[in-house]
């Protein structure tokens, strides 16, 4: 009975698990067709296609997990920034340089979780995770030089 009104309100559900690859779009697709159905071609316009071999068609090009991470020439970018601020500010280690600094440092984070298959980057979001506070570490330095070298490694060998 729960379940019965729970879906009748909702559209579905998502598991609390990661999905990877294919298994997002087998999850996802059913759900998207259900709440948003095929339209024929006079419905919409010129520019609607038929959904189904558009959808097959991305699929056959790339696989839908490369299409959610991070790009290496992104991360590259990433570690350009936080090079600059460092040198920019390399004398100056006020609180406000550090939040800047560290607002950069979590978005790397985060971008390398995104990209943490097989656990490669799991001791660099620690070394990361490592500097998190209100201050300036005084060890930061050598902590940026690794964190910077392990990203640089694994863009390096793809």
């Amino acid at each position: 009975q729960d379940l019965a009104l729970y879906n009748s309100r909702a559209h579905g559900y998502m598991p609390k698990v990661p999905l990877r690859g294919i298994s997002v779009r087998e999850s996802v697709s059913p759900l998207w067709k259900k709440r948003f159905p095929p339209e024929s071609k006079g419905n919409r316009g010129e520019w609607d296609t038929d959904s189904e071999t558009s959808m097959s068609r991305i699929a056959s090009i790339e696989n839908l997990r490369d299409l959610t991470l991070i790009s290496p020439m992104e991360l590259l970018a990433e570690l350009e920034q936080i090079d600059a601020l460092c040198v920019r500010h390399r004398d100056n280690t006020s609180k406000d340089r550090w939040c800047v600094l560290w607002d950069k440092l979590h978005q790397l984070k985060g971008d390398l979780k995104s990209v943490n298959i097989d656990d490669k980057f799991s001791s660099t979001i620690d070394l990361i995770e490592a500097l998190r506070g209100e201050n300036h570490p005084a060890n930061f330095m050598s902590t940026w030089l690794r964190i910077r070298s392990d990203v640089v490694s694994f863009i390096s060998q793809r």
